[in-house]
């Protein structure tokens, strides 16, 4: 008979991020280990609030699969004789594994025939499995920020106070330290603090819903908020007023509460003349209420409370917490008006005292970098015949950010941000805003720190964007030149993210720039401010490879989003090794060969590319030269050289112009050419010249298709049309 399962894991109160990571580990924890231990289940389910993890079982199986295993001995020619008796070997091994002779069977193998047994292991009850199942993924469960406590070994989010495991109604007993799991959990702290006796596994939710008035479902809870904001929106206020939903902010006020109630506190209209996005990060960032507005945008003086509680009768927790924000925005209000003394000037020269990274110069030292690196971006997008992206107006753009590259560390030293550090970006903006400076400018400073995390939004502007992109190329490369190399999950400095920014930002810009030509002028603006990092560089050969080290770390994000998206990783390979080093070429040439796999058949591509690189295969590259029209002497190799040249030229132009999806359907027709060529021409002929000469031909063929990727990488899975069979297609 199945049973259900609970495992409640009580705790201090959790952070909002332990939460959400508890809750996904927990349940993939205790998936593999019922799993690994052979019991059976319906499904499970986890869940969080502040103070507990739980994991819910369903239709557990009460009792675990038999194991059958094989035991094999000698072979069936040494056990027995020609007269079928047993030989030594044969009683031997019987007698090891507890059986008579008689009850040995015959086991085919990959090796032949030998003698064996199957053995059946029977199952043990779940109940004997759960204990130490339960205890070890307690143990094995780990999260970002972890801490110990008393004199334990253990390692939790926060301390353990009390753990609950039921199946059915049995107690599932082990012992955590000085803790011994049982059939109590505890409900919410302030409305019912009581312990709570569960009967079962079965009545454990309602229990603690009821009893406890505990919301056990992150989802719920972020239901009821979400309910009771739209209620003040809509019938309370009649549509005049709305509240800022910030996604991130209410994901994590979904943890802080175990019962939500909703209430609505109010601050003096005096602090209204604070710029409007200050005002708001300031009401949400430290105290976590939410922000209202009026129809016209404009914050108002209410902001609304996430209480863990049921009621507010008295109005004593939201008066309670209109102090608290009073003070933060006192404190607002007071930077804010000292910062109004200064100029940018003034905040640019106060850069030079603050360090961006020991080796690396100051902010100020950046800033001239972020200049200079902005300028050679645009050089790179507008010095190209035929750009993805045209520039409208690169005199006007090159105003902008040279006026945006200056300003945009600015904020760092002002009262403001050296209180309020997540307001970075944000008080840049309005204080350009506020002291004339242009729209573009204003917001390429807040654009330039973006994407600030996974999801994030994308720079808006060409100014923005392209600060955006020297801003984080600047800071990889400088990492790079000192060893600051991320390894492994650690990546203390976010470099990971700023190189998916990168990504990201080029691909939305459309910019069609050489990677490369950007990280060798970014670690050359380095090499040119600090002596002490010309070591990192003494030979070409170091500077090379930190160039590749830093395109490869780029190009690695770029195949992490198609990871995410399960999406293939050998067309990327192909590409690459192309020699491709435009992030958006890369992009344009992977969207079109995505779509030709899945409408035309590749092999017309693969399969003569293939056969080129073969009849090169192990030949010296450097024995490689022109080719002479003058030693072609067969009249179909004279044809597929003329064919070979037209298609290169044509290949060019499409290329130039991005039409790879044309592109590739030019080299499918010209796959057909190249394998009569291979069945009509004796490449390896007895005359050296000639020979030569034909493979300076193939070797003009393989070029002819690495312009637009090394279709020798790709991996013909079956999937693709018209192919039947599941093969790999690989050069070797």
């Amino acid at each position: 008979m199945r049973e259900n399962l609970v495992l409640e894991i009580g705790t201090e109160e959790l952070p909002s991020q332990c939460i959400y990571e508890g809750i996904e580990n927990l349940k993939n924890i205790i998936k593999d280990k019922l799993v690994q231990n052979r019991i059976d289940f319906s499904s499970i389910q986890t869940y969080g609030t502040p103070r507990r993890l739980v994991c819910m079982v369903y239709g557990l199986e009460e009792k675990q699969k038999p194991l059958e295993n094989i035991v094999t001995g000698p072979p069936l020619k040494i056990a027995f004789d020609e007269n079928g008796v047993p030989t030594k070997a044969a009683v031997g091994f019987a007698k090891s594994i507890g059986v008579s002779v008689n009850e040995i069977e015959q086991i085919e193998t990959p090796r032949g025939i030998y003698i064996g047994k199957k053995i059946i292991e029977e199952g043990s009850p779940t109940i004997k499995v759960l204990p130490e199942l339960l205890r070890d993924s307690i143990l094995s469960l780990t999260f970002s920020k972890q801490m110990s406590w008393a004199d334990y070994s253990i390692k939790f989010a926060r301390p353990i106070r009390w753990v609950l495991a039921l199946y059915g109604t049995k107690i599932v007993e082990f012992s955590i330290e000085n803790l011994r799991s049982g059939n109590v959990t505890h409900g919410h702290r302030i409305v019912n603090p009581e312990p709570i006796v569960v009967g079962s596994a079965d009545e454990y939710r309602n229990l603690l819903e009821e009893e406890g008035k505990v919301i056990l479902d992150p989802k719920e809870r972020k239901e009821m908020i979400i309910k009771s904001i739209e209620n003040l929106e809509k019938n309370v206020w009649e549509g005049k007023l709305k509240v800022v939903v910030d996604k991130d902010l209410l994901d994590e006020v979904v943890n802080l509460v175990e019962i939500p109630n909703v209430l609505v506190g109010s601050f003096s209209d005096e602090f209204l003349y604070i710029p409007r996005d200050i005002l708001i990060k300031v009401i949400q960032h430290h105290q976590r209420y939410f922000a209202i507005v009026d129809k016209n945008g404009d914050v108002v003086t209410r902001f609304v409370i996430v209480q863990n509680g049921l009621s507010d009768p008295e109005g004593k927790i939201a008066k309670g917490n209109e102090r608290v924000l009073r003070a933060r925005l006192s404190d607002a209000s007071f930077f804010y008006e000292e910062d109004r003394k200064h100029t940018f000037e003034t905040w640019f020269e106060r850069l030079k005292g603050v360090i961006f990274f020991s080796g690396l110069g100051s902010m100020y030292d950046k800033a001239y970098r972020l200049q200079r690196l902005c300028l050679y971006i645009l050089d790179l997008l507008t010095s190209e015949i035929k750009n993805h992206n045209e520039i409208k107006n690169p005199d006007a753009l090159k105003e902008d950010l040279i006026r945006a590259s200056t300003l945009c560390k600015c904020d760092l030293v002002t009262d403001m941000v050296v209180e309020f550090p997540e307001l970075q970006g944000v008080v840049g903006r309005e204080y350009a805003k506020e002291r004339g400076e242009k729209k573009e400018v204003a917001q390429a400073i807040f654009e330039h720190y973006l994407p600030r995390f996974a999801g994030d939004v994308l720079p808006s502007t060409d100014v923005g964007s392209i600060l955006s992109i020297a801003e984080k190329i600047d800071t990889i490369c400088g990492f790079f030149l000192i060893g600051n190399v991320p390894s492994g999950s650690e990546d203390p400095f976010a470099l990971r993210r700023k190189a998916t920014g990168i990504v990201l930002t080029t691909i939305k810009g459309c910019y069609d720039y050489s990677l490369n030509d950007l990280i060798d002028y970014s670690l050359d603006l380095y090499l040119e401010g600090f002596e002490s990092l010309h070591a990192k560089c003494e030979n070409k050969e170091n500077k090379e490879r930190i160039i590749k080290d830093v395109y490869s770390f780029i190009v690695a994000r770029y195949r992490f989003l198609l990871e995410r998206e399960g999406k293939r990783q050998d067309i990327l390979d192909a590409i690459v090794e192309a020699g491709c080093d435009s992030i958006l070429d890369i992009d344009l040439r992977y969207k079109a060969l995505e779509k030709f796999i899945a409408e035309d058949n590749i092999e017309k591509i693969t399969v003569p590319m293939i056969r080129c690189k073969n009849i090169l295969k192990g030949l010296d590259k450097t024995v490689f030269s022109s080719v002479n029209p003058d030693v072609l002497v067969d009249d179909f190799e004279k044809y597929f050289y003329s064919s070979l040249n037209k298609t290169k030229d044509i290949l060019a132009s499409l290329v130039e112009e991005k039409k790879y999806l044309e592109a590739l359907h030019k080299l499918s027709l010209f796959g057909d050419t190249v394998n009569l060529f291979f069945d009509k021409v004796l490449v390896m002929d007895n005359d050296e010249k000639v020979r030569k000469n034909r493979l300076n031909v193939v070797k003009a063929t393989i070029d002819a298709y690495l312009t637009v990727a090394d279709f020798s990488r790709l991996v013909i899975t079956g999937g693709e049309k018209n192919n039947k069979n599941n093969r790999v297609l690989s050069f070797g």
